[in-house]
């Protein structure tokens, strides 16, 4: 054998070694890939099979309303809660007008109310407030 045989040989044994655990790793991971995918397609499986029934039973459910007539008074029962929901919505944008008129109209009016009360309407003097204050008899004996 030739010197560059030899490194021929040497260098394939080299690949051969680093190449079995790359091999010995990517064989367990497509293992464990493989184990993911099954189990994952059974749980696929039995949602399909459950979207499929819950399919089935509105179908039967949508053609018994339909049979009866109670499809279209549900129909008829939404719009006309929609309705109401809609006429409640423009009653609060009015209420929430007016108060916003009124509100403050108001909240000045007690402010205003209460000033009013502070106040003394008659001030007295001091003289007149350590007086005690006499009874209609004794004003009539005094004047006598």
């Amino acid at each position: 054998m030739e010197g560059w045989q030899v490194a021929l040989v040497v260098l394939a044994a080299v690949l051969v070694g680093a190449l079995l655990p790359l091999i010995a790793q990517l064989y367990g991971t497509l293992h464990t890939l493989r184990a993911v995918v099954e189990k994952n397609a059974k749980d696929v499986e039995a949602a399909v099979v459950a979207i499929h029934h819950t399919a089935e039973r509105v179908d039967r459910l949508g053609s018994a309303l339909e049979k009866d007539g109670k499809l279209t008074e549900i129909v008829d029962g939404a719009a006309s809660v929609a309705q109401m929901l809609n006429q409640v919505r423009g009653t609060m944008q009015v209420a929430g007008t007016v108060s916003a008129a009124v509100v403050p109209a108001v909240v000045a009016a007690v402010k205003a109310w209460k000033a009013a009360m502070d106040e003394d309407p008659l001030p007295s003097t001091p003289a007149e407030s350590a007086a005690p204050e006499s009874s209609p008899h004794e004003r009539k004996e005094a004047a006598g």
